[in-house]
């Protein structure tokens, strides 16, 4: 007796699903890819419970006659493809055959359609797969289909999906995605009846994106389009000071269709490298237009990977255009102090390694006083990172020095303010100025490099500090300390800062409130997609208080889930705050500034790397100068 059968339709259809159907995100956007087929204006996308109760997507398309409504929802039932070779030559978004089918078999389907010159429509109903009914119906042109229960019948999938706020993000992002490609089509998205999304047709890129995102986003990017040899792009890329903390905002688009691709991400990579940090990401929106046969959709199931027939040409052809990009323009920051009430260098500091520009033939003899075990920042309750205050011990000072005794310093530069003009001190350094550096012995505060970097003297020895790495550390420690003692404090704003932010960060924000309450932030949902930041910590100053808000919503995860994921979140948000708090590169410190951050840093737990494990410190020895020198 043969083993081998053929599986039902019902069977079949469910295995289907599994490849097409994976959460209600993939719904959702196989309805709309069908709607956009259907040359629909208009797009609107209701949801229910994070899509587990109710989607509905309807449209203003060319809906469908009764039979063809029928052959719609059975398997491999296409209008896009009648042979072999028309796979090679795919203009549109749906044509395999399969979502409504696999869509109908794990839900409670109901579909309802009708052609703009019929009278009536056709409403078909569908029960995890198994045909309920099809009749004449009264509805508007195009065609409207509800999901209800989706997985009812196969908890075992049911099971995996995440929560609400997590899968309305994912929803969010298809839209959003499915709105940034097609410009000319009006889409709308509700969520447990809110909107979350309504964007208008517009005629340009730009303007889409500045619907979606908002006006701060739209005005820190720059349009751009090239007609290469082999293919067009246009696109959106982020100016240099407009950086992410990950790549969620570098999005590309093959012939309008959302794609995902390891080689374009690191074609934008090499092409903004001259000009973005290498601990951030650019913003990089590409729509690409390639004639269908040089590119292959049908490698995925889901169809957001494709395989490129001449991936060098199109990975150095947009190399090529991001530069050009870069060259054309002049990238001059905005400087906007009208809210300072600290005075500091407003430009932003260049994260440089100080050991990046040292040769190999010269890395040996620069020997940084690290150790590996010192690289990790985990959160330790146990026990203080810090000595309290009163452990400190006061800083000997030489006499001649004429240096009265400070308290711990803010790690921020002081500044003398006279009307609108400000006044660094610039103070020379007394001889035999006496440091805590460490346990080293006889070391003596010399100068400051470049506004960037400390240097002492020891016995036989000089050591470079970088002011920013060593108050990032000093921060971070601090803030360990004040969260498990008092907390962290907090200055109130005046004028509150509005910061526009997207639907999926409104998400993110309203996941981790109480975090950011704990590192000393008051923000308010102020509708839409505006939030309101009333409160800062205390050492952040204010023109860096909505990079730092929307760093941290970039950074944190959706959902946290374990033990391990919360601690986490807390400690990245430290990180951030301590970098964006520290002083920069180029702030000038005074003598008593200098002494108080080393003396910090001397009683700091880990006091040899920053929270990015970059070192704080470098030595170099006498010996090795004299050799330099042929001595």
């Amino acid at each position: 007796m043969s083993k081998i059968k053929i599986l039902s339709s019902d069977v079949a259809n469910k295995i289907a699903a599994g490849e097409v159907v994976e959460r209600p995100a993939s719904v959702v956007k196989e309805l709309i890819e069908n709607a956009i087929d259907a040359e629909s204006t208009s797009i609107r996308v209701e949801i229910r419970a994070g899509g587990k109760a109710l989607i509905r997507v309807s449209d203003n398309g060319i809906g469908m006659e009764r039979e063809d409504a029928l052959l719609a929802i059975e398997r491999h039932a296409t209008s896009k493809v009648s042979q072999i070779e028309d796979l090679e030559n795919i203009h549109t978004f749906g044509f395999r055959g399969e979502a409504l089918a696999s869509i109908a078999s794990v839900s409670e389907f109901e579909l309802l359609t009708r052609t703009p010159d019929a009278i009536q429509g056709t409403q078909i109903n569908v029960d995890g797969g198994v045909f309920r009914s099809v009749e004449e119906s009264g509805c508007s042109p195009g065609t409207h289909i509800s999901i209800s229960n989706l997985f009812h019948n196969v908890p075992a999938r049911l099971k995996f999906l995440k929560t609400d706020t997590t899968e309305i993000n994912h929803i969010t992002n298809h839209v959003t995605w499915a709105a940034l490609a097609h410009t000319s089509i009006h889409f709308s998205l509700t969520h447990n009846t809110k909107v979350i999304l309504d964007v208008r047709a517009c005629d340009s890129y730009l303007e889409r994106t500045r619907l979606l995102y908002g006006k701060d986003f739209a005005d820190n990017v720059i349009e751009f389009s090239e007609e290469l040899h082999d293919f067009k792009v246009s696109g959106l890329l982020g100016k240099p000071e407009f950086t992410k903390a990950n790549r969620e905002y570098q999005l590309f688009f093959m012939n309008q269709r959302p794609i995902r691709s390891q080689m374009l991400g690191a074609a934008i990579r090499e092409g903004v490298s001259a000009t973005v940090q290498k601990d951030r990401h650019a913003v990089a929106i590409l729509f690409m237009t390639l004639e269908p046969e040089t590119v292959d959709v049908n490698v995925h199931p889901a169809k957001t990977e494709v395989r490129f027939r001449n991936e060098r040409t199109i990975f150095s052809g947009i190399v090529k255009v991001l530069r050009s990009v870069i060259n054309q323009e002049k990238f001059i920051p905005k400087i906007d102090t009208s809210t300072e009430t600290i005075n500091r260098d407003t430009s932003e500091e260049v994260q440089t390694d100080p050991s990046a520009e040292i040769t190999p033939s010269t890395q040996s003899q620069f020997k940084p006083t690290t150790s590996p075990e010192n690289r990790t920042n985990p959160i330790d309750t146990s026990e203080p990172i810090v000595d309290s205050p009163q452990k400190v011990e006061p800083i000997p000072v030489d006499t001649k020095s004429q240096i009265e005794e400070t308290e711990p310093t803010s790690t921020e530069p002081t500044s003398k303010v006279s009307g609108t003009t400000v006044v660094h001190p610039q103070q020379s350094i007394p001889d035999g100025v006496k440091l805590k550096l460490l346990d080293f012995d006889n070391v003596e505060l010399k100068t400051n490099l470049f506004k960037t970097y400390i240097v002492a003297e020891g016995e036989d020895r000089i050591f470079f500090i970088d002011q920013h790495v060593a108050a990032e550390r000093v921060l971070y420690e601090r803030f360990v300390n004040q969260l498990k003692s008092d907390g962290i404090p907090v200055q109130g704003l005046l004028l509150p800062i509005t910061l526009e932010v997207t639907p999926q960060q409104i998400g993110i924000l309203k996941t981790h409130g109480d975090l950011f309450k704990k590192i000393g932030f008051d923000l308010e949902d102020f509708g839409g997609n505006t939030i309101l930041i009333r409160a800062i910590p205390s050492t952040l100053p204010t023109r860096s208080a909505g990079q730092t808000v929307t760093d941290l919503l970039d950074k944190l995860p959706e959902q946290p889930h374990s033990d391990v994921e919360i601690p986490k979140a807390i400690d990245d948000a430290l990180i951030t705050l301590s970098c964006r708090s520290a002083v920069k590169a180029g702030d000038t410190l005074d003598t008593k500034e200098m002494i108080n951050l080393i003396r910090e840093l001397s009683y700091a737990k880990l006091p040899f790397n920053c929270p990015h494990s970059r070192p704080i410190i470098i030595e170099m020895s006498r010996d090795e100068l004299e050799r330099r020198f042929h001595r």
